[in-house]
């Protein structure tokens, strides 16, 4: 039963994690082919990233933290579930 309960969050937390760095991963691949072969469509995926944080720069105390939360949410998501897989082994 301890497996059980251990074991139904530290699977979340786990697949949290590698959402965020499957997601960061895809963007920097992104951002690379679009260097190398241009703007895909209308879109630009660097344009975006720079304006995404240059909103949340602008806006003050509260942009930074969420500037700071944005990507540290999934590496906290990964310190929760290696210290879940300490317990359910």
């Amino acid at each position: 039963m301890r497996k059980f309960l251990i074991g139904i969050p530290m699977c979340f937390f786990g697949a949290y994690a590698s959402l965020g760095y499957i997601s960061l991963i895809l963007i920097f691949l992104l951002i690379l082919l679009e260097l190398l072969i241009g703007p895909i469509g209308n879109s630009t995926v660097l344009q975006n990233v720079i304006d995404f944080f240059k909103i949340l720069f602008e806006n003050g105390f509260v942009g930074l933290i969420a500037a700071i939360w944005t990507p540290g949410q999934f590496y906290i998501s990964y310190l929760i579930f290696n210290f879940l897989k300490k317990y359910y082994y």
